[in-house]
């Protein structure tokens, strides 16, 4: 894992207009998965309830707004999929999406 990267597995609450967001209480909205072998580059953001797959790569100041299958790249803002490897036998190999 890179530098300044943020994962996050809850947020401020903001729904009582009469109290600072600050100030709200944190609410939960699923836990964060990683998986062996992934990496995560410089500025990225992990929102909640993602899992990133094994050996996934997620690229600097990517925002990851959905799983990231096994052995994908991702990139952007909200994060899509770039390259992924297509598995083992005939058509094995990396694939550009």
């Amino acid at each position: 894992m890179a530098d300044r990267v943020f994962i996050g597995d809850c947020y401020h609450d903001y729904r009582d207009i009469t109290t600072p967001v600050i100030d709200q209480p944190m609410k939960a909205m699923g836990a964060v998965v990683i998986e062996d072998g992934a990496f995560i580059g410089i500025n990225a953001v992990i929102l909640p309830g993602v899992t990133i797959g094994r050996n996934a790569v997620v690229g600097a100041s990517s925002v990851v707004t959905d799983d990231v299958p096994n052995y994908a790249v991702v990139v952007g803002n909200p994060a899509k999929i770039i390259r992924r490897h297509a598995g083992e036998g005939e058509n094995a190999g990396w694939v550009d999406q």
